[in-house]
């Protein structure tokens, strides 16, 4: 199986990053195909409906690196994506959902999140 890391951040080293992606990958049996580094938005600092947060929020399809993996899935080279966790995609809920649904519908592809999803808390 082959799958793509991605990792975002604002800038640096992302080898702590590579790291765990790498040893998540290698306990489910994904060979790493590419690595890919999007550095075009801080993601822990977007909040969805706040008028200010602490950086420039750039939606996933309008990220670089994120073109790449769809690129790449959409090419037939992956099967799919491994990421830290769910805010490296987005944030934003609906937004997140919409990129997982276009990944699954319309490529049959993957998304393995290192840090699972928090599950809904009743209320």
């Amino acid at each position: 199986m082959l799958a793509y890391s991605l990792v975002l951040g604002t800038g640096g080293s992302p080898d702590e990053d590579w790291n765990t992606l790498q040893a998540e990958a290698e306990e489910h049996d994904y060979a790493i195909g590419a690595r890919l580094h999007d550095v075009a938005v801080p993601a822990a600092s977007y909040f969805p409906g706040a008028r200010a947060s602490r950086g420039v929020y750039t939606p996933p399809w309008k990220r670089p690196g994120w073109g790449e993996v769809e690129r790449l899935i959409r090419g037939g080279f992956a099967n799919g994506v491994v990421v830290l966790d769910r805010h490296n995609i987005s944030s934003d809920d609906d937004e997140y959902h919409a990129v997982i649904k276009h990944l699954g519908e319309r490529y049959q592809a993957f998304v393995h999140l290192v840090i699972p999803e928090e599950p809904a808390v009743p209320t």
